[in-house]
């Protein structure tokens, strides 16, 4: 998802380094990135765009802007020299630039703030970075197109050492600035969007346990028995000489009778296999969402006869580089 990344360097060679690195490190077009610095020591400042060879090296480094800054420049698209209410000439560069310059959003009608708002900065912050670029620094925007690019380039401003806005406005608070800029009267039109996510939560749970129980099993096995048989055969012959009829004698003849023996063996008859399978289903959320509309009521010697000029809200999402206890990085 688009994003954009914000920082304040107290100095061009901040600047520089941070231009650089984007570039390189984290590999960002030129296209995609924004700077804004005030221009001091010169008054013929015209919402005319430059090109970036003019203003790295023409008369904007002559004019107090610094080597640094120009030299940034140079590697930047859509330069511009510009005159802001509430700052007074400043450079800017890529989308910046593009946005002060066109749409009829440069001198008198949003300004720097109207600029930051547009990119999806609050309107506090939005005050805060213009009071830093009216003090001398340089504001160095990101429009990253995926969260790899955003944090790559986080970590490059704050290795650059990227300022913490809000404790340097609580700063500048103390040294009693007021934190309300001059630049303009700005009523935020806001418009609320369905965003719907997702959870997860319990739908009960399914629990598979094994038990053992007991039934009565039979099997029938053939057993044999071995007795003794005693018979009498009545006979009726002469005895012979050999024939010691009447010795004693004894004759012993063992009975055996099988019995069963019982044994146990356990086979596996069936397994029982517990997972899960996922499916899907749409849902149509339906809620109300708000939305602020302006009504522009003309006075009776009021010389306005147009509609009322509307900044839209950018998709991309702010991700300031120097709000770091907010963020909990």
């Amino acid at each position: 998802m688009a994003k954009t990344v914000i920082g304040l360097m107290d100095t061009g060679q901040e600047a520089e380094a941070v231009v650089r690195d984007l570039t390189s490190t984290c590999g960002c077009s030129r296209e995609d990135i924004g700077l804004a610095a005030r221009r001091e020591g010169s008054s013929s400042i015209t919402h005319e765009s430059a090109s970036g060879e003019e203003m790295a090296t023409g008369a904007l480094t002559g004019a107090g802007t610094g080597a640094a800054v120009g030299g940034v420049l140079g590697l930047l698209a859509g330069t511009a020299a510009l005159a802001i209410p509430g700052i007074g000439p400043i450079i800017a560069a890529g989308p910046i630039a593009a946005t002060l310059a066109g749409a009829g959003i440069g001198a008198a009608a949003g300004g720097l703030i109207g600029a930051l708002i547009n990119a999806g900065v609050p309107e506090d912050e939005a005050q805060y970075y213009m009071e830093g670029v009216k003090r001398g620094g340089t504001l160095i925007t990101l429009h990253a197109r995926d969260d790899r690019t955003a944090d790559c380039a986080l970590r490059v401003m704050r290795e650059h050492g990227a300022v913490d806005i809000r404790q340097r406005a609580q700063q500048w608070q103390r040294e009693g600035w007021t934190g309300r800029s001059s630049e303009e009267g700005v009523i935020p039109v806001a418009k609320e969007e369905l965003a719907v996510g997702k959870r997860e939560v319990s739908k009960g749970d399914v629990h598979v346990r094994t038990r053992t129980e007991q039934r009565p099993a039979q099997e029938t096995v053939n057993l044999r028995e071995e007795h003794a048989k005693v018979e009498r055969r009545p006979v009726d012959r002469p005895l012979a000489a050999g024939d010691d009829a009447f010795k004693e004698r004894d004759i012993e003849v063992s009975e055996t009778a099988e019995e069963p023996v019982v044994g146990k063996r356990a086979r596996v008859t069936e397994e029982v296999r517990v997972g899960k399978q996922t499916s899907e289903r749409q849902e149509t959320v339906r809620e109300n969402v708000r939305e602020t509309k302006v009504d522009v009521q003309r006075g009776a010697n009021s010389g306005y006869s147009g509609p009322e000029r509307r900044r839209r809200q950018g998709s991309s999402s702010y991700k300031g580089a120097e709000r770091r206890a907010a963020m909990g990085r």
